[in-house]
């Protein structure tokens, strides 16, 4: 995979990173400065400085992937040359929404059918069509079923290979131990398998393994949530895997040869 490098005004080359994430990539309850894409661009730049680091950080608190498929123009017209897809949290979790269900109806309508992904039956299509209601939820059923988790990422990942960049999907960040058997987030281990799933077996993509312990202050009072430390935690073990193929080679940063570098991102 390649791309055409950025010049910018000063001279350097520009590396641009765009994170689509929820509420934990967003920095909920922290000033934006302690989100953990702030501090990874951080660490890139003071470890890499020959490079302009720019960072878009598309994550918005509640987000899910149906959420992310509507606004994914956005990270497009950036033309970024790595995407840090940083889902699954509330996709997994036990939750209805309403306005979740018609984001999954519409992403079948669209990218499912073979008349949704030409764009001109499709804009006729929706107005011919009225959109079907979708079932509701069972209460006890995640916010996104797996099947729907499982297509929207996997559609993410050939759209960012789409646009010469590399896709790079986060497992879920670790909960607090006492929500790791609670019934709202029963699932997540499921929805962690099918993120290693597709990040192995996509022809060009790079899977950052976070899901491991933290520390017990890493979290805000409700268990999901990161306190700064928490963040900084999480930032460290993104930017590992810069430093590792299938990145580091992909954005063109030199690092000391080492077999550790191909060993997982589990430190």
């Amino acid at each position: 995979m390649s791309y055409s490098p950025h010049t910018q005004p000063s001279g350097k080359t520009a590396r641009r990173i765009a994170v689509v994430g929820d509420s934990i990539a967003a920095g909920y309850g922290l000033p934006p400065e302690y989100a953990w894409p702030r501090l990874l661009i951080q660490q890139l730049s003071d470890s890499w400085p020959q490079f302009a680091w720019q960072l878009q950080n598309a994550s918005i608190p509640g987000d899910t992937t149906p959420d992310a498929y509507v606004r994914f123009d956005d990270i497009r017209r950036q033309r970024p040359d790595i995407v840090l897809i940083a889902l699954g949290v509330n996709d997994c979790r036990r939750a209805q929404s309403p306005v979740v269900e018609r984001r999954i109806e519409y992403f079948r309508r669209n990218e499912q059918s073979w008349w949704g992904k030409n764009p001109l039956l499709r804009r006729i299509g929706h107005r011919l069509i009225s959109p079907t209601s979708a079932a509701p939820a069972s209460s006890s059923a995640s916010q996104v079923q797996i099947d729907d988790f499982l297509a929207i990422l996997n559609w993410m990942v050939q759209q960012v290979q789409s646009m010469n960049a590399l896709p790079a999907l986060l497992t879920l960040s670790p909960l607090a131990s006492r929500l790791t058997d609670h019934p709202d987030f029963a699932a997540c281990a499921d929805y962690n398998t099918i993120i290693r799933e597709i990040a192995r077996t996509a022809a060009s993509a790079a899977l950052i393994e976070v899901n491991h312990a933290m520390p017990a202050t890493a979290w805000q009072i409700d268990g999901v949530h990161l306190t700064a430390l928490g963040q900084a935690e999480l930032a460290q073990r993104v930017f590992h895997n810069f430093r590792r193929p299938p990145i580091a080679p992909h954005l063109g940063l030199e690092v000391p040869a080492s077999n550790a570098q191909m060993a997982p991102s589990l430190d």
